[in-house]
C-alpha cells in the first residue's frame, strides 16, 4: 500500500470533537506521537526487575505505542476486553508484541488505558479497534524497515552509521520531525532503539507541538558518537553484541 493510498484511507476517520456542549478535559491535545521500536536493542537498557525476550520473528520494528501530547490514563473505567480486537489479534501480535513479562493483551490493555482512553474523543479513534488498527496502518505509513532497506542500512554488530545517514534515510517518510533514541550498552557504544514521529490530527507528519512529559528512558541519538544498530539476539537480548 503506497503512502497516498493508506493516507487515504485513514483520511476517511477526520477527526472530529465528539458533539456535546460539554468541555472534554483531555481534548485539548493537538499533535500526537507514533512510536516505533527496534527488538534488537529494546532489552539493552531495561531494568533488571523486567524480564525481557526477544522471539525468533521478531525482526522487524514494532509499534510502542500511538500517544496523544501530554495526557495520559483518561478513563480508568472503559476496559480492553479481548472482543474488542476480535480482527486484529494475528496482526498487533505481529507487529505490536511484548517483550517483557506479561502477555501481549496485557501490554495491548496498558497502552489502552495509558493512552488510547484519551485518544478516544476523537472520531477517529473512539474505540479500542479504532485505535488499534489506526496504529498498525500508520505502521504501514511510516514504514521504518523499507526506508532502512532502501538506504542500504542493516542491523550489523560491527558496523555503525552516522546520526545524519540514519535522519536521511527516514526523512522521505517521516518528515523533519521526528527523533531517533538511543540506548547506551555496556561498552559505551550508542545504540538505535526508538522512532518517535509527530502527526497531524489527520495523521500526516509534522505537527509542531512538544510534549512535556517525556518519561521515555531514551533519549535523543547524539550526533557525536556513531550510532549502532544491533541485530536481534534471542539468546542474549541484554547483550545483543558482547
Amino acid at each position: 500500500m503506497g503512502t497516498a493510498t493508506a493516507l487515504g484511507f485513514l483520511g476517511l476517520f477526520l477527526l472530529a470533537r465528539p458533539k456535546t456542549t460539554e468541555p472534554i478535559r483531555f481534548c485539548h491535545w493537538e499533535c500526537m506521537k507514533f512510536v516505533q521500536m527496534w527488538p534488537g536493542s529494546f532489552c539493552v537498557a531495561l531494568a533488571q526487575r523486567f524480564e525481557c525476550g526477544v522471539s525468533e520473528s521478531a525482526d522487524s520494528w514494532t509499534i510502542h505505542g500511538l500517544w496523544p501530547n501530554d495526557v495520559m490514563n483518561c478513563c480508568s473505567c472503559w476496559h480492553l476486553f479481548p472482543s474488542d480486537l476480535l480482527d486484529l489479534p494475528s496482526e498487533l501480535t505481529q507487529h505490536w508484541p511484548s517483550f517483557i513479562n506479561i502477555s501481549n493483551f496485557d501490554f495491548w490493555e496498558k497502552e489502552w488505558h495509558k493512552h488510547g482512553t484519551c485518544a478516544a474523543c476523537t472520531e477517529a479513534l473512539s474505540s479500542p479497534s479504532k485505535y488499534f488498527g489506526a496504529a498498525l496502518q500508520l505502521r504501514t505509513i511510516y514504514n521504518i524497515d523499507k526506508a532502512f532497506q532502501r538506504a542500504a542500512i542493516t542491523p550489523s554488530c560491527n558496523h555503525s552509521y552516522q546520526l545524519s545517514t540514519l535522519h536521511a534515510a527516514v526523512r522521505p517518510i517521516l518528515g523533519e520531525r521526528h527523533d531517533l533514541q538511543c540506548v547506551t550498552d555496556s561498552q559505551g557504544r550508542q545504540v538505535l532503539v526508538q522512532v518517535k514521529v509527530s502527526l497531524f490530527s489527520n495523521f500526516s507528519s509534522g505537527c509542531a507541538a512538544t510534549s512535556t512529559k517525556d518519561l521515555s528512558p531514551y533519549r535523543p541519538c547524539e550526533s557525536q558518537q556513531r550510532v549502532f544498530y544491533f541485530p536481534p539476539n534471542q539468546q542474549h537480548p541484554r547483550d545483543p553484541c558482547p
